[in-house]
């Protein structure tokens, strides 16, 4: 099993993040309902209401220690459920701006916390955020080349509507100027236009998420000529709105034009899954046939970055 799209933020156990609020005092520790906050109970009519409950957990994590101890945690997890293969993302600045800590001192508790006895292969992601603007692009990247060999590829996350990806250029071209990988999460909160400007500008060589490329038949044909895949992630997308329901899920429509799809869990703990489990749903669910999920994970292995 291989999961290309998961985020670290998205992933941190509940019983952790209530520890941890305990010890500090943190506000979290006071909510009398924590996992209203923390998990998605249903549609929440957008993205950003989502990515809400994926990043309010953050600043529970203060030290480095703790994100050690919450990227091993995420390893354990992900071969509890019997993952071959990770691809883990992050965002040290998000992290640093919601706890204080250098962002370098966050990607080497991380770096360490992979390193786990379990046979699962971990690759790290680094996140730039579109939220921080294209001028602290170029930053974010120089902060992750500080620690280059840590890093398999590079990813574009944030308010998707609010800042176009042709913005970040520069700090893409240095990114795969440094031989990172790329991959982009656009056409979620936004269209098609949004994964052409992924492709075009950024060289994404894969789309996070990507599933409204099924309103573009144009794009769907470059996405299969080009071998360019994308991190579908079933349940989230229904939190967030961009699919109304499994059986209705755009995948179909994609699998139908050949394009490469890698099914992901995104956020597991903010959407209560696991991979298997999502497995699970595109066959009940979904719809998917057995042979469509041979496909999917024969794109998976194809398209991962290490």
């Amino acid at each position: 099993m291989i999961d290309l799209h998961r985020h670290l933020e998205g992933s941190l156990r509940v019983s952790t993040i209530l520890e941890l609020a305990h010890r500090d005092g943190h506000p979290l520790a006071l909510v009398p309902d924590p996992e209203d906050l923390l998990v998605a109970r249903g549609p929440l009519g957008g993205l950003v209401p989502f990515l809400t409950k994926v990043d309010v957990a953050a600043s529970a994590f203060p030290g480095p220690d703790d994100w050690n101890r919450a990227a091993r945690e995420a390893v354990d997890d992900a071969a509890a459920d019997g993952l071959d293969y990770l691809e883990l993302r992050f965002s040290p600045w998000f992290i640093s701006q919601e706890t204080g800590l250098a962002p370098e001192a966050v990607i080497d508790a991380v770096a360490d916390g992979i390193k786990t006895e379990h046979r699962v292969e971990v690759g790290l992601i680094g996140i730039l955020l579109r939220d921080l603007g294209p001028e602290r692009g170029l930053d974010q990247v120089e902060t992750l080349l500080s620690r280059r060999e840590t890093f398999c590829a590079v990813d574009l996350a944030g308010n998707e509507a609010g800042v176009p990806a042709r913005e970040f250029v520069p700090a893409f071209a240095r990114a795969r100027d440094a031989g990172l990988h790329v991959t982009v999460h656009a056409g979620e909160g936004a269209g098609p236009a949004s994964v052409w400007e992924a492709v075009r500008h950024l060289g994404a060589e894969r789309i996070g998420h990507g599933v409204r490329s099924a309103e573009d038949p144009q794009l769907m044909e470059h996405l299969a000529g080009k071998g360019i895949t994308l991190e579908v992630a079933l349940t989230s997308n229904l939190h967030t709105g961009v699919a109304r329901s499994y059986r209705g899920h755009p995948v179909h429509a994609l699998l139908a034009a050949g394009v490469p799809v890698a099914l992901a869990t995104d956020d597991p703990r903010a959407s209560a899954i696991t991979l298997s489990g999502e497995f699970e749903r595109a066959t009940n669910d979904v719809g998917l046939d057995p042979e469509q999920i041979a496909r999917i994970r024969q794109d998976a292995r194809r398209a991962r970055f290490s």
